[in-house]
């Protein structure tokens, strides 16, 4: 199959180019094999919208826009598997607020906070994001036993690897899986039950800033049925030093690497990057030159070519606050008063 990172800073049109392509399929065989475009549940809609502004389209049958969840149902269905029955958001907080109550006594931090009111849906919260990142009650044990300056961190992470280990057992126990047992179970339905004929269908992977390992596992079980698929990053390089991963292209270029590793496993895969360099004609803020100039050179902080000062000033207004309270006040008003 055939695989392309499109790479590119943010504005430079990614996700305008994934929109092209998926239009120019779309008019070229309007009855085709399937077109997959996967993108963050809360923008589903607004890409079909964005689809849908361009008159040379007036609609579509072929084309699905997906989320995580809704992909892995139609992993499922692609697998011939029914989809498993899961314990709901307010069952699982219930079932956590009763282990609470039962495990209260052997918590070392938690043990004042397991009655109080809310606390059972922030530990639904927290083990949820657990799951979603692999990571074991084992994994959390391992870490509480590191050298720590903070004396409060390694008695949490072994009360979150006790209550993650309760619950899983609990969930065992009574024959259930929750909602972040889905994307894995598909991907182990795909792995199970091979694709019977090759497909052809084509994918589109745009908008996110990061991806999880359940949600690389499941594009690793994916993609394999994919004729093309292409996978978009908010980078400007495909290698070099990694920034801190602090930094927003950090959080970007880790993601990158992990995906790369991943998905390099599959057979007969062909890999590609393309770099998309942003020009001030295809910016975002095409319409204003001074933010223009301010994201292209955002990252480096080059001087060469720039604005002279005082066009930049009379577009730009700076404000210097104590405090990020102060900065956010500032904001506020300025927004208030645009609208």
């Amino acid at each position: 199959m055939r695989l392309r990172y499109l790479l590119g800073r943010a504005g430079s049109g990614k996700t305008f180019r994934c929109l092209a392509e998926i239009r120019e399929e779309l008019q070229r065989a309007p009855d085709g094999p399937e077109l997959w475009l996967l993108t963050p549940k809360q923008a589903t809609y607004q890409m079909e919208r964005q689809l849908l502004l361009d008159n040379s389209l007036e609609g579509y049958s072929r084309l699905q826009v997906l989320s995580f969840e809704r992909l892995a149902q139609r992993a499922f269905q692609l697998a011939g598997q029914p989809l498993p029955d899961l314990l709901s958001e307010e069952g699982r907080v219930m079932v956590l607020r009763a282990l609470l109550a039962k495990k209260k006594d052997s918590l070392k931090l938690f043990r004042a906070s397991a009655r109080l009111s809310g606390f059972a849906r922030q530990l639904s919260e927290t083990l949820s994001e657990l799951q979603r990142n692999n990571l074991s009650a084992g994994t959390l044990r391992a870490l509480a036993a590191r050298p720590s300056k903070q004396d409060a961190l390694p008695k949490k992470l072994e009360d979150l690897a006790t209550m993650l280990e309760a619950y899983l057992a609990w969930l065992a126990g009574h024959g259930l899986r929750d909602g972040d047992c889905l994307l894995p179970q598909a991907a182990e339905a795909l792995e199970k039950y091979p694709d019977p004929a090759k497909a052809s269908f084509q994918l589109w992977v745009d908008g996110f800033a990061d991806f999880t390992e359940q949600e690389i596992q499941l594009l690793g079980a994916v993609l394999p049925r994919c004729a093309d698929a292409t996978i978009t990053f908010c980078l400007n390089r495909s290698s070099g030093k990694t920034k801190s991963w602090l930094s927003a292209e950090g959080v970007a270029f880790e993601s990158f690497e992990r995906c790369r590793r991943r998905l390099a496993e599959i057979a007969d895969l062909d890999e590609r990057i393309e770099i998309i360099h942003a020009t001030r004609k295809q910016t975002r803020f095409s319409n204003s030159t001074a933010l223009s100039e301010l994201e292209i050179r955002w990252d480096d902080g080059s001087t060469a070519d720039a604005l002279p000062e005082e066009e930049l000033m009379q577009a730009l207004q700076i404000a210097q606050c104590s405090d990020p309270s102060s900065e956010a006040r500032v904001a506020a008003r300025e927004i208030m008063r645009h609208a």
